[in-house]
């Protein structure tokens, strides 16, 4: 299918009279409420349409003489109705390139603002449906769902100097404490002690042993008795198998970075005070989460009262992304396709993946073209919006928008490097060490001072 600019459909059809006169006639009225699927203007008519920009859905230019024109599948859309109905088109944009919202007087700001006061016959949007919208505009059926989230800067890889406890789980380790403590208050039972006496220096020997089997430094020659040696044995097994899954594990940990995504919720933003978060003002978003009275989208709207939330066009977005989020606290909160449009592009321009988003999504809309209340285009506009949707069509625009769109979309959190080892990996065992040396110091001294002296005898 061939779809022709505006500027080229004006020239075609010359000075076509609005569509709101057109439908004053009776005859292309009846023709258009009878027959919605295949109607057609008889001699055209101009229908004016308000659209902002928002990529990857709608791209907003101007020509050489100052028009506004449209590409993107939202243009792709309206030149389908343009053709298959027989009608040019006209852009206006609102000042405030925004969605709309409803004012305490009962108007509207934005492309709602334009369709209300019939400054234009649809706005492309693609807007989300509300009660308070749906009162003064009409919806065509949906072209698209999408939910939010929540874009970040990926933190810089990170060595972790405790990664020598993390070749076994928490669980594990407890496991092996408890085990070990079996071990030896039953090999206190069951074992044969030096002179059938139990001391405290024989009980702190085998403890003692029982800790240099798990650490794989051999034996020594403790009386045991063959109740002991049973237990060593199984002790010996159990230890030797956990000692070289962790020898296994902990080479491959050490040559691991983390790289850091704090901000996987909602609620991991609204926790860290230091991020900043920008929005699109006036959007079906703010009005919805300006109305709650609890819970974490009341949160959110709360956030522009300590001065955590900043609105922003969807044309700032890309600057935003380059300069605040990338080297400042900031989050971009749009559309999950949005978020995906803006990661892939900074993607082809630095080959690499920077940016992450949220593994939580929330607040899905769906995204329709508006009108004004009541009109009869939008029987005709729904037939073929319908035909647009089933075909796949209108996803297959979008996904031709974001030629990158996979390639950062599976990054891993971790990474593996090939280097030697540095004390950045290992200070956290040399601190283990300290701490061991410090202690020992201490029962030294203590001894020293403390401990019973023999008196001799004359």
């Amino acid at each position: 299918m061939t779809f022709h600019s505006p500027q080229r459909c004006l020239a075609e059809h010359g000075m076509a009279r609005p569509v709101g006169e057109v439908l004053e006639n009776p005859k292309v009225l009846r023709g258009l409420t009878e027959n919605p699927s295949s109607f057609r203007f008889p001699d055209g008519a101009l229908v004016t349409v308000a659209a902002v920009q928002w990529r990857p859905h709608i791209i907003l230019n101007t020509d050489a003489e100052g028009r506004y024109v449209v590409t993107g599948p939202m243009a792709n859309i309206l030149n389908v109705f343009a053709q298959t109905m027989n009608f040019t088109y006209n852009v206006v944009s609102p000042p405030d390139s925004a969605w709309g919202a409803e004012l305490p007087n009962g108007t509207w700001t934005g492309m709602m603002g334009q369709v209300t006061r019939k400054e234009a016959d649809i706005a492309l949007g693609p807007f989300g449906i509300t009660y308070n919208r749906a009162l003064r505009v009409d919806f065509t059926e949906s072209l698209f769902y999408d939910p939010r989230a929540i874009l970040s800067m990926k933190g810089t890889p990170e060595i972790n100097p405790w990664g020598f406890l993390f070749p076994l789980t928490g669980t594990v380790w407890y496991v092996v404490a408890a085990a070990l403590a079996v071990v030896w208050l039953t090999t206190l039972l069951v074992g044969r002690r030096p002179g059938e006496l139990v001391s405290l220096r024989w009980t702190g020997e085998v403890f003692l042993q029982n800790v240099r089997v798990f650490l794989n430094q051999g034996l020594t020659g403790i009386v045991l008795g063959q109740g002991g040696l049973m237990v060593l044995l199984s002790w010996v097994i159990v230890s030797a198998v956990v000692f070289w899954s962790y020898n296994g594990a902990l080479i491959s940990l050490l040559a691991v970075r983390n790289i850091p995504q704090p901000i996987q919720t909602l609620r991991d933003l609204l926790d860290d005070h230091s991020i900043t978060l920008v929005l699109l003002p006036m959007t079906i978003l703010t009005d919805t989460i300006s109305k709650m009275k609890s819970g974490e989208f009341r949160e959110l709207h709360e956030l522009k009262f300590v001065g955590r939330i900043r609105y922003e066009p969807p044309k700032a977005f890309k600057g935003l992304l380059e300069t605040k989020v990338r080297t400042d606290r900031y989050s971009l909160q749009s559309t999950s396709l949005t978020l995906d449009l803006l990661i892939a592009d900074d993607f082809l321009k630095t080959q690499s993946c920077d940016f992450y988003k949220t593994r939580q999504t929330f607040f899905t809309t769906s995204h329709c073209i508006i009108g004004q209340k009541d009109s009869p285009l939008f029987a005709a506009i729904n037939h073929r919006v319908r035909a647009v949707v089933e075909s796949g069509l209108y996803l297959h625009w979008l996904m031709k928008e974001i030629p990158a769109i996979t390639n950062c979309r599976y990054t891993p959190s971790i990474i593996t490097v090939k280097e030697p080892l540095s004390f950045a990996n290992l200070w956290g065992l040399f601190l283990v060490l300290g701490v061991g040396l410090l202690l020992a110091t201490q029962v030294f001294f203590l001894e020293m001072c403390c401990s019973p002296r023999k008196i001799n005898s004359p």
